[in-house]
């Protein structure tokens, strides 16, 4: 895809310092929603339980075991860290490229394969996800893959693509629930139907993979089934996702274009190219009255974009399981535009206003919002712009122009983000401290509580494990044992003082909750922000 010599060097250090940013997430505490499956995973490992999900000892059933088997095997191998929480996650996700390279190569041709795997790992959301591990991550590319293997089914009609396909989904499902069948179900029955094939719709192999991936998600069902009987398996099935959906399991709260100015950030550096793509793929299908050569990317997209946009419960990682169909879609159009200039005079102009808006974005990070960037990433920093600058003027093949200012550009956006920004931010999280601080300094006999602090870091970064205290009487039990640590918010520390106990010591933490995150990024605004919580030490 790159003849020129120099582009292809300089496109392979560009790649290393992806690399670099990839691997420099993997330290940064966890938190919120991370937090919690990396809490399950931590018991998992430490019971020995693999069907029976717990966290803080309660029964879970909020996701399936995949995530947390995961992890179980990197604690096996290098013990309970950050780093071997999310090592395998993103060993997956590099496979997912290459399941990505495959399904756009199956779909159009070897350059739009190529182009898909790299949207993708120039991407935010797959640099953001794969530091704050979430179900999504693995969902999105065990769908990558069932796609791939599914559409080569439809293809060839060899078998063993359905049974690969069908695997895939059974690992979908396995990450997290339905909607890892939903997906690929949407774009393979859109794309039979679209095509008017409705004989190969009731090939018996369709059904018999259901079966496969039904036996694939068993450990699911069984560990429901042991914990919480047939309700659990409704949970799994209806609740937990068509309840999101109608708003009657979570919240209700919804905005029709929620996830298109989500994707405007998370799908960056290529956004607005997506929606360039958007235009012309619709305008070709009207153009044509709907006759195209694959329906797979259109079904697979837009039945469950409608959906989310029209659900009752949004966040930005539900579309995670679209993505690589929209990095697909994307690189159609500009594996198009590559050959037309007609269009890349669209194209063109579209990302070099990207690549400016990303480099206020990287100076205005590392001179104002966090100063004190390390002189090895400003060196990289300032060699990415040079370089990117050179390009521009020096190389005029299409792909130079369009594509690879803004891989350099979004490298160095992504080491700088990994390896200053949000560790920076991620610092001011209290309870890994203070349960480093307790697993440090605490004796043999201490024990230590969590009480009104709702999220799930203190149990994971602490041993022995935290214990969850649920209501005033825990506490008041908790305290009166010698050596206790009592971790808790501001009105847990009422509720303490109300006991009037004299502790041996409180240990004032600022916390920063990352739902007030935007405040947080302002220099000005940081430290109304944050939140006091304490580590209260009771005398031997």
């Amino acid at each position: 895809m790159i003849e020129n010599k120099k582009i292809r060097t300089i496109l392979i250090v560009t790649s290393i310092v992806l690399l670099w940013s990839y691997f420099a997430g993997l330290p940064i505490d966890v938190t919120r929603d991370a937090g919690k499956y990396a809490t399950i995973a931590k018991e998992m490992f430490q019971n020995k339980e693999y069907i029976n999900l717990t966290v803080h000892g309660d029964a879970y059933d909020q996701k399936p075991p995949m995530l947390f088997w995961m992890a179980t095997l990197g604690f096996s191998i290098g013990g309970i860290s950050n780093f071997w929480f999310k090592f395998p996650v993103l060993l997956l996700v590099f496979a997912g490229f290459y399941w990505a390279f495959q399904l756009g190569k199956s779909l159009y041709n070897k350059r739009v394969g190529y182009l898909t795997a790299t949207f993708l790992a120039f991407s935010v959301m797959y640099m953001l996800y794969s530091m704050d591990i979430h179900t999504d991550t693995l969902l999105q590319a065990f769908i990558t893959f069932a796609l791939w293997q599914l559409f080569e089914f439809i293809k060839t009609k060899k078998n063993k693509h359905w049974i690969l396909g069908f695997t895939g989904i059974g690992l979908a499902m396995l990450s997290k629930g339905p909607i890892g069948a939903a997906i690929p179900a949407f774009a393979v029955i859109g794309h039979i139907l679209l095509k008017r094939d409705f004989k190969f719709l009731f090939d018996y192999r369709w059904f018999l993979g259901i079966i496969l991936a039904f036996i694939i998600v068993s450990p699911a069902f069984i560990g429901l089934m042991n914990q919480f009987g047939w309700e659990g398996i409704w949970f799994f099935f209806w609740e937990n996702n068509v309840g999101r959906i109608t708003g009657t399991y979570v919240q209700a709260f919804n905005d029709p274009i929620y996830f298109i100015h989500n994707l405007a950030y998370l799908f960056l550096p290529w956004a607005l190219l997506f929606f360039i793509s958007v235009f012309f793929e619709f305008k070709s299908l009207f153009k044509t009255r709907f006759k195209a050569n694959e329906y797979f990317t259109f079904s697979g997209i837009w039945i469950f974009f409608v959906i989310i946009s029209l659900s009752k419960n949004q966040a930005p990682n539900y579309i995670f399981g679209i993505v690589p169909l929209i990095a697909v879609l994307t690189a159609k159009w500009v594996d198009i535009a590559l050959d037309s200039k007609k269009k890349l005079k669209i194209f063109k102009p579209t990302q070099n206003f990207v690549f400016v808006v990303l480099w206020l974005m990287i100076f205005t990070l590392n001179l104002y919002l966090f100063p004190s960037l390390s002189p090895i990433t400003w060196v990289v920093v300032i060699t990415g712009l040079l370089t990117s600058i050179y390009i521009i003027y020096k190389f005029k093949e299409p792909f130079s122009q369009l594509v690879a200012p803004s891989l350099i550009t979004f490298a160095c956006l992504s080491l700088v983000l990994n390896t200053h920004a949000f560790p920076f931010i991620f610092s001011h999280q209290a309870p890994p401290k203070a349960a480093r601080h307790f697993t440090e300094t605490a004796s043999k006999e201490n024990n230590l509580y969590n009480y009104r602090y709702g999220q799930y870091e203190l149990f994971f970064y602490s041993e022995p494990q935290a214990t969850l205290l649920k209501t005033t009487t825990d506490l008041k039990n908790a305290v009166e044992k010698p050596g206790s640590w009592i971790f808790t918010n501001p009105d847990g520390k009422f509720s303490f003082d109300s006991l009037r106990i004299q502790p041996d010591t409180i240990i004032e933490y600022q916390h920063l909750y990352l739902n007030w995150g935007g405040r947080f990024i302002n220099p000005n605004t940081r430290d109304k922000v944050l939140q006091p919580l304490y580590l209260i030490k009771l005398p031997n």
